[in-house]
């Protein structure tokens, strides 16, 4: 008689289980998505940033990374020239 109930039992916790699972992707299913804003170019948009801060004057550049904008280049320049830094897909170097 117990291996019937222990039997039922476990069956009960399968069922309860699967009717769970059934459940959870069921209301996945049904979940209405927001679409995604269009993205931005975020290349242009970094470069426009690194451009902005080097063309609004010496004490701009200097108040936003701390070195004017021609050794910034300088700084560029050696780096690259040197070949400890380069350009990446993703990222330039004055970035």
């Amino acid at each position: 008689m117990d291996s019937k109930i222990i039997r039922a039992a476990c069956m009960r916790a399968v069922i309860i289980v699967i009717a769970t699972g059934v459940a959870i992707i069921e209301q996945e299913r049904n979940k209405i998505y927001i679409s995604r804003e269009p993205r931005i170019n975020a290349i242009a948009q970094r470069e426009f940033y690194i451009d902005r801060i080097s063309n609004q004057g010496d004490r701009h550049c200097v108040e936003q990374i701390h070195m004017k904008p021609v050794v910034l280049c300088n700084l560029c320049d050696v780096l690259t020239s040197r070949e400890l830094l380069q350009s990446t897909q993703n990222m330039s170097i004055r970035e």
